[in-house]
């Protein structure tokens, strides 16, 4: 296992951790907002079963404590023709699917164990699932300290990110979507921070110390571009959360800490 890999999965495990102890909580002391979300997970499961018979779900074992919100490694993505249209169904013709290194996000459980993101299925046009997790404290306080971070090694380099923040992703697979960045030509940064912003409604990269100047070149560049010739890609680009390897498991071990969980034990990855 490479050293990418064993951080990702010991991340995934924490994260997991932590999720299990703030569900309990919310349970405990915010019961309508927990009852909130159950119903609203419990909903867009119906809708899948009414919409696609052959979908695949363990649903005796897709609990809601479990599931409303997991960190997965490495999850699949499954877009097919129909996603193109939007008519009939057409689960067969499958089109390109990346993945992503983590993903935060509802799961649900499959026949074969295997834990996968709500959002690989065709939710309801309405779903608010992703909404009412994201408005929860302790998710708004990952984020908001992940970005603060994120805009301070902006301003750094020179670079000023949106003064308001947007959701550009109406229909995200993930809440958060993490990129692990270890491409060694800043050319093709570009793919992976689209590939961020496609998947999740909260978009992140995280860079090896000796990369992150990379990143920060690369929207320098799409900056340029946008002020010389009116190309607006970096309107879309710096909407990305901006950190390093050793940032990100501060902050997330900060929170762990404070909920007497065990850190993230990968620290020599940086």
């Amino acid at each position: 296992m490479s050293l990418t890999n064993e951080f990702q999965k010991d991340v995934a495990v924490k994260l997991n951790n932590l999720f299990h102890a703030k569900i309990l909580e919310l349970e405990t002391r915010s019961y309508d907002t927990y009852l909130q979300i159950e119903q609203e997970y419990m909903y867009q499961i119906s809708v899948i079963q009414a919409t696609r018979p052959n979908h695949n779900i363990n649903i005796n074992a897709s609990n809601i404590r479990g599931n409303w919100l997991s960190c997965l490694s490495e999850p699949f993505t499954e877009y097919n023709l129909a996603d193109l249209t939007n008519q009939e169904p057409d689960y067969q013709s499958n089109i390109y699917s990346p993945r992503i290194d983590i993903a935060i996000t509802p799961t649900v459980i499959k026949n074969r164990s295997r834990k996968v993101s709500l959002g690989v299925y065709r939710l309801a046009e309405e779903v608010q699932l992703f909404s009412l997790i994201h408005n929860l404290q302790f998710i708004r306080q990952i984020e908001s300290n992940i970005r603060r971070i994120s805009n301070h090694n902006m301003r750094m380099h020179n670079l000023y990110p949106p003064e308001d923040v947007e959701y550009v992703n109406r229909r995200p697979m993930h809440l958060f979507g993490i990129e692990i960045e270890n491409q060694k030509n800043p050319k093709h940064l570009m793919g992976d921070f689209l590939n961020a912003i496609s998947l999740s409604k909260i978009p992140i990269m995280l860079f090896p110390e000796h990369r992150i100047e990379d990143a920060m070149k690369m929207l320098l560049f799409s900056s340029a571009i946008k002020n010389i010739k009116d190309v607006p890609i970096y309107n879309l680009l710096s909407r990305v959360i901006i950190l390093t390897i050793n940032q990100f498991r501060s902050i997330i071990n900060s929170f762990l800490h404070a909920e007497n969980l065990d850190l993230i034990q990968v620290e020599n990855y940086r």
